[in-house]
This record gives C-alpha cells, structure tokens and sequence, in this order.
C-alpha cells in the first residue's frame, strides 16, 4: 500500500498550510473565552508586519473579529486582558471589512487603540503592513447543554 505524503508548510509562528489549506495553530492558553458573545478570542496579536495578501486573510475573514464586536469588547471587562484599551499602541489587528462598498475596492479593515482613542479603519490596502499591525483570530463557543439531574 501507497502512503501519500503530507505537504506541510509553516506560513507563521502561527498558522501552517496543510495540502493547501491554512490553519492556526491553537492552544487553550492562547485564547480568551468570552461568553457574552459566545466565542473565544487569541490574546495576542501575532503575524505583524504581514498584509493581508500575505496572509492570504480573505479566505478566513469569518475567522476575524467584527467590527460590532470590536466595540464591545473594546468597551468591556476583557479590553485590558486583549489590549484594546489604549494600554499598547502596537497591537491592532484585521478585522471582517462591515462595508461591501470598501471591500468590491479591495479595502480591508482593521482595529487600533493608541493611548486616548480607540479606532476602526476601513480602508487600508489589503497589500499594507506595518510592525504594529498583525492577526487576531476568534472562534466561536458551543455551548455545553447542562444534565438534566
């Protein structure tokens, strides 16, 4: 019998494609659960100075945070633990693009929070990096159902 080989190639410290198909590398330490919204969050932001070319990000923008729930969050208890509360101005992330008017011209979206002010932009060019820039991907909770006693 023929054994096929696995083509894996390391993309990131963070994500590795796999017969070409991309996937993050996940631990339960790197993640944030915020049952409010039903999903978890990475607490880091990693892949900086990366464009979302790169990072090929249009085939996971699901896998983003929206910009609704970059307000909330922004505006909740977890802010300081994920750094969206103005504490680093060098971790701002991509987030799912909420115009389809920015998004037909190839715009992408993002989140930043600088001492002050914190801001989403909804026209970078999806070819832009920089060093404070990079990746925060999310995925959504099931819910455990309760036993019945």
């Amino acid at each position: 019998m023929k054994m096929s080989k696995t083509k894996i190639k390391k993309i990131s410290d963070n994500i590795i494609e796999l017969d070409g198909e991309r996937y993050i590398k996940e631990d339960s330490k790197g993640w944030l659960d915020i049952p409010e919204l039903k999903i978890s969050v990475e607490i880091e932001v990693h892949d900086k100075n990366k464009s979302w070319d790169e990072l090929e990000l249009s085939k996971r923008e699901k896998e983003l945070l929206t910009a609704e729930q970059c307000i909330w969050l922004a505006n909740s208890k977890y802010a300081k633990t994920l750094k969206m509360d103005g504490s680093s101005s060098k971790d701002d992330f991509f987030i799912q693009q909420p115009f389809d008017l920015s998004r037909k011209n190839n715009y992408v979206a993002r989140f930043y929070a600088v001492s002050g002010c914190a801001d989403l932009d909804c026209y970078g060019g999806s070819g832009d990096s920089d060093s404070a820039l990079g990746v925060r991907f999310i995925r959504k909770k099931i819910s455990k159902k309760s036993k019945e006693k």
